[in-house]
């Protein structure tokens, strides 16, 4: 910046350029500080990308006094290409604008842009809609004043936090709206009836998706404050988000929106002796009508969905459970593809869409197994007609023999955590080798600046030698050739790093597919393991006695140490019912990774471990979820409260908090002076719990 000296970084010190003289100024400093051109001074200190005559970072009101239409030219024209290209994508049209573009590919179509005379003849056929969309993006955030002025600002966010009718609030936008400057509100009902058709065409797709697509990106480039205002917009995000939204759905954009699926129609009453399942059903809680469902499966995968629904004819179906808590995913099979329907469940309600209406999704399905679901989206004019079955059997039935079938969960169980210790392995390089490519990939853009401001000066260098001294010449050459070698050095040096970044996305894109490959395994795994499970305790086993088996062969797979000498095996060393305060006095003046678990019995299924460390006593909540124990998604995948004890007696607690460097290292009720060593551990747990 020539206003401050200081490097153009950051959210508030973004920069702009003079389009007379070439100066290069924060956006922040150009509006608090002035300036004087001095052309001869600066002229220098203007990159290869300055341009006079540019359309970036134009006023959008001269834009459009030059371009006669509804909207700039340049936006005219990426709106055209962008929506060419989502018509033959359909599926793909409301994330356009989610991909990012490479940098280089979208300053040439900019480029490009700037040097042509007729906008409208330029061809873009060579660069792909992501590219173009990325071009739009820029030209829209180098507006000097947004398309919703920075002006009007204030008034927007004011309608959007203090308004809370929804009819109120759009009327209130839309007068907004009405007030703009006219080539701004010219822009915006191009740029909305462009969202909408955008939206449109995604819809007819049949494959509904969220406009958050949209909202999410355009939020802050369409509106925002002014820039000596500028840390605003981090409170104000979600104020973004709605207006945009409420402004889509309900403003005059000379587009209609896709049209709304109609509430679900009654069900006809059908008489009680069609239903003899009608009394069960209703003592019955939806959940537990569910699970008696012969075509719910549970926590499958898509990967196992997909091989369960693979070459099976249009109408079949099942239901899992959701990524989100507390709802369901419809899978139908129609056209020889899977589609994927989101079933919802609020306030005790459930349904594809609001309105929710059904008492369960067991009625639900029912209903449709009778209707079509053209009444959502025509490209589905099918019933549910073919349910994929669950059966409640395990895999392989079991034979009668207890005690074989005690060898076989054993088995199981030692299979199921030799796969996961090996996708935890798999996992782990993953996330080392993504955190070096993310490195290498910033030291590549490094090399890259580097480079250009190399090349720059060599070009200055090469200005100069004509007007140089006869005895500066021989100098002169010298630092050329010092330039040049330099040069060429940190050129090879990119070529190498290139090669390397390629070798290790080779790599990682190996180790997903690995990772990939592993998860139906460890999903049929746990499953098995799980009905297996079940079937004996129907056969009255003792739950402890599987438990025992189970934490028997964790206790092989997680420690190292034998179990006659590792303390951690014995439960009651560590397991102790007691309250926080008991617990306190338990922990006082124990060294550093003394720890007990106790249960939290007005929570339910819930623990609590508590930790000593530095000289406090750390309290941490233990959940358990369907996949098992754990401190916080996506953790909750110990079997027992056993093995997460050995899990984390030989691994630290930094993947939860990093800088909670520490193990489970002594049993409040084990000796400890024969086991470890002191070591420092620092303790800074998010939450204290009772």
């Amino acid at each position: 910046c020539h206003l401050c000296d200081k490097f153009l970084y950051g959210l508030m010190r973004q920069g702009v350029q003079c389009r007379e003289c070439g100066i290069c100024s924060h956006r922040y400093c150009s509006s608090t500080k002035g300036s004087e051109c001095s052309t001869p001074k600066l002229e220098r200190h203007r990159r290869p990308s300055f341009t006079q005559n540019s359309v970036f970072g134009a006023d959008l009101t001269d834009e459009m006094s030059r371009s006669h239409g509804e909207a700039p030219i340049v936006v005219m024209k990426c709106v055209e290409e962008i929506e060419k290209a989502c018509s033959d994508h359909e599926s793909e049209a409301l994330s356009v604008y989610r991909i990012s573009a490479k940098t280089e590919e979208i300053n040439e179509i900019k480029a490009a842009f700037n040097k042509v005379s007729d906008v409208s003849q330029l061809n873009l056929d060579n660069f792909n809609v992501h590219c173009v969309a990325g071009v739009l993006k820029k030209y829209l955030r180098e507006l000097p004043n947004p398309v919703i002025p920075v002006e009007m600002y204030s008034y927007f966010i004011d309608a959007a936090r203090n308004i809370t009718e929804n009819a109120e609030l759009v009327k209130r936008l839309l007068e907004l709206v009405e007030q703009m400057p006219s080539a701004h509100k010219s822009t915006l009902r191009y740029l909305m009836g462009h969202f909408i058709r955008l939206w449109r065409i995604q819809h007819d797709s049949g494959m509904e998706d969220g406009l958050d697509k949209l909202s999410h990106v355009f939020c802050h480039i369409l509106l925002r404050p002014p820039w000596e205002k500028i840390i605003e917009i981090v409170e104000n995000t979600k104020l973004h988000i709605d207006i945009f939204e409420e402004l889509l759905r309900n403003g005059s954009w000379g587009e209609s929106t896709p049209p709304s699926p109609p509430p679900i129609p009654p069900r006809p009453k059908i008489p009680e002796d069609l239903h003899p399942s009608s009394i069960k059903h209703n003592t019955m809680s939806p959940q537990d009508q569910l699970k008696e469902a012969e075509w719910y499966w549970g926590t499958i995968s898509r990967e196992e969905v997909n091989e369960l629904l693979r070459d099976k004819p249009d109408g079949t179906f099942l239901v899992r459970d959701a990524s989100t808590p507390g709802d369901y995913t419809l899978t139908l099979r129609k056209g020889g593809a899977n589609k994927l329907i989101k079933i919802f469940h609020r306030d005790g309600k459930y349904g594809f869409v609001e309105p929710l209406t059904s008492d369960s999704v067991v009625d639900l399905i029912q209903y449709y197994k009778q209707y079509s679901l053209a009444i959502y989206n025509r490209t589905l004019d099918i019933k549910l007609l073919y349910p994929v079955c669950h059966s409640r059997a395990v895999d392989n039935a079991p034979s009668d023999d207890i005690q074989q079938e005690k060898l076989r969960l054993r088995q199981i169980n030692k299979d199921f955590q030799t796969k996961e210790l090996e996708y935890d392995s798999l996992y782990d390089e993953h996330s080392k080798t993504q955190l070096d490519l993310q490195l290498k990939h910033q030291a590549l853009d490094a090399f890259k600046e580097t480079i250009a401001v190399f090349e720059e000066q060599m070009e200055l260098h090469k200005r100069f030698h004509g007007e140089a001294s006869p005895h500066e010449i021989q100098r002169l050459h010298e630092n050329f050739e010092l330039l040049k070698g330099r040069l060429m050095s940190i050129m090879e040096n990119k070529s190498e790093l290139e090669v390397d970044i390629k070798r290790k996305t080779q790599h990682n894109r190996a180790l997903i597919s690995e990772m990939n490959s592993l998860k139906p395994e460890i999903k049929r795994l746990s499953r098995q393991r799980d009905q297996l499970k079940k079937w004996l305790l129907e056969k009255n086993v003792p739950a402890a006695d599987l438990d025992s088996i189970l934490e028997e062969k964790d206790t092989e797979n997680v420690s190292t140490y034998d179990a006659q000498v590792l303390p951690h095996n014995n439960k009651e060393s560590w397991f102790i019912d007691c309250d926080r305060r008991e617990a306190e006095a338990m922990l006082c003046d124990k060294p550093d990774g003394t720890f007990l678990i106790r249960p939290k019995q007005e929570e339910g299924d819930v623990y609590v471990l508590s930790i000593s460390c530095q000289g406090s006593i750390g309290h941490c909540k233990i959940l358990h979820k369907k996949t098992g124990y754990g401190f916080a998604e996506p953790f909750f995948k110990h079997p027992s409260l056993m093995h997460l004890v050995l899990h984390y007696q030989q691994e630290s607690l930094k993947d939860h908090n990093p800088t909670l460097d520490i193990r489970l290292l002594y049993p409040v009720r084990a000796a400890h002076d024969t086991l470890y060593s002191r070591e420092p551990v620092y303790l800074h747990m998010n939450q204290n719990y009772n």
